[in-house]
């Protein structure tokens, strides 16, 4: 029977065929029949916008790269699953291929196709909206080569060009460029001939000023990560580009979410529940009697705020508090408190030691203040400001404010601090210094796969 109908319908689409050649002449062909009117086009660039900020939200700043460098920045503990194989230092090619695929795809390519349409599309120049959209491609450059180091971006998106296997640009190429697209950026937004709004901008709600800050303060984050490389000089340009960043609380670069979009820790928590409070992060804050505890950690079983020791297991510690998790928190990408720590730690290191002082002072409170929504300075002055200051004694205070953030694995490798002990049960011999490349990449472009474990140095770390 299934054989009578194959042959019915093979005979049927024969004949279709025939009657369409004898009567081309006349031959109408709805040029619409192939549109997709729920996938247009052209999308304009307020529509665009939104959808890149989101992933950027979503894939930068709360989803795989934060929860798994947390982990590892005994933050957050693995207790079960993929997280626990995480939190003793596992991480394979096939764990980090959404992640790839998604930052390259819903942010660097259609960043960069918003950057075109923004620039070269007739009539409607907009070199407001090609800066944000090159500030949102630099900031998740920067991150994504801070974990991965080389990776393919300057031939990554010809495809039709029949470029099918890009090459990797070194790290050192990489930094180059993201700092080129953020100082493209800072040019746009000074630009007055603009004949598009900025719209759709969930982040700033269009402000170019706004965005400008963004651009000099995600400046400042990469320049300070240069500090093996370049020294002294490193500090300086960090300092010179902070000068220009963000100025206040209400500057902080964070996407937000909504109880339609949740906060993408919210969603793992919600379908997975395998990660927990760390006991490093939660009795650091204890030692201090830190006001931050009740909205980064939540009660246990017990009514009490308790971490799971590295190696533990331990499922009934603390999950995640409403400030990291909450099913409606933002997700900083940058924040002004950021911003001061790395003004501190340049201002200590270069021996500016008042200006390090005010400067550790200003990011604590920020933090404080952004997280509780007061400062006590009876507490500072108690816990932290009777403190000398010392450069473990600024990273340690930014690691608590970077919770959350990609923000403490990237110091860490950079300077060894806060102290961590090493997992009692690690599959390697030391915390890991980079993410594995995607299982897809190696399986479609693996000729120019660099080969690397997840212990080689970057090359900003050597």
């Amino acid at each position: 029977m299934r054989k009578n109908i194959y042959k019915t319908m093979k005979t049927a689409g024969f004949a279709f065929v025939l009657l369409i050649l004898a009567s081309c002449d006349g031959l109408w062909i709805d040029t619409d029949l192939n549109v997709d009117p729920d996938a247009p086009a052209e999308v304009p660039m307020k529509l665009m916008l939104p959808a890149i900020q989101q992933s950027v939200g979503y894939n930068m700043g709360g989803n795989d790269i934060v929860r798994t460098t947390n982990i590892w920045m005994q933050q957050f503990d693995g207790v079960d699953r993929q997280s626990f194989t995480e939190s003793r230092y596992q991480l394979l090619p096939a764990d980090v291929n959404n992640l790839w695929n998604s930052f390259y795809t819903e942010i660097f390519m259609n960043g960069l196709v918003m950057i075109d349409k923004a620039e070269n599309t007739e009539g409607k120049y907009s070199p407001h909206n090609a800066g944000v959209a090159k500030v949102l491609v630099a900031t998740t450059l920067g991150i994504t080569t801070d974990v991965f180091g080389d990776m393919p971006f300057s031939e990554a998106f010809k495809g039709n060009e029949s470029v099918l296997e890009p090459t990797f640009d070194s790290q050192e190429t990489l930094y180059s460029t993201l700092n080129s697209y953020l100082d493209g950026a800072i040019s746009d937004f000074g630009s007055s001939d603009n004949a598009v709004d900025v719209e759709g901008d969930v982040i700033y709600g269009g402000d170019v000023d706004m965005w400008k800050k963004a651009a000099y303060s995600i400046k400042a984050r990469h320049a300070l990560q240069l500090t093996a490389k370049n020294g002294n000089s490193a500090y300086e340009a960090a300092l010179s580009a902070a000068a220009n960043g963000f100025t206040s609380l209400g500057d902080d670069y964070q996407v937000p979410f909504e109880t339609n979009n949740k906060n993408p820790i919210f969603q793992f928590m919600e379908q997975r529940t395998d990660i927990r409070m760390g006991a490093t992060l939660v009795d650091m804050m204890k030692a201090i009697e830190d006001p931050r505890i009740p909205f980064y950690v939540a009660e246990d079983g017990d009514g009490e705020y308790t971490g799971s020791v590295i190696g533990s297991e331990n499922s009934n510690a603390s999950h995640p508090g409403d400030y990291v998790a909450g099913a409606t928190a933002p997700v900083v990408i940058m924040s002004y408190a950021e911003l001061k720590f790395i003004e501190a730690e340049a201002h200590f290191a270069l021996g500016h030691s008042d200006e390090a002082a005010e400067a550790f002072e200003a990011a604590v409170e920020a933090s404080v203040t952004k997280v509780t929504g007061s400062f006590d300075q009876t507490w500072f002055d108690d816990n932290l400001g009777s403190e000398t200051l010392t450069m473990e004694l600024i990273m340690e205070q930014k690691y608590i404010a970077s919770f959350g953030t990609n923000q403490a694995y990237a110091d860490y490798r950079r300077t060894g601090l806060p102290a961590l002990q090493l997992h009692p049960d690690a599959l390697i011999q030391t915390i890991p210094n980079r993410f594995p490349y995607a299982q897809d990449e190696i399986t479609y472009n693996g000729s120019n796969v660099p080969s690397v474990t997840i212990s080689d140095k970057l090359w900003w770390d050597n």
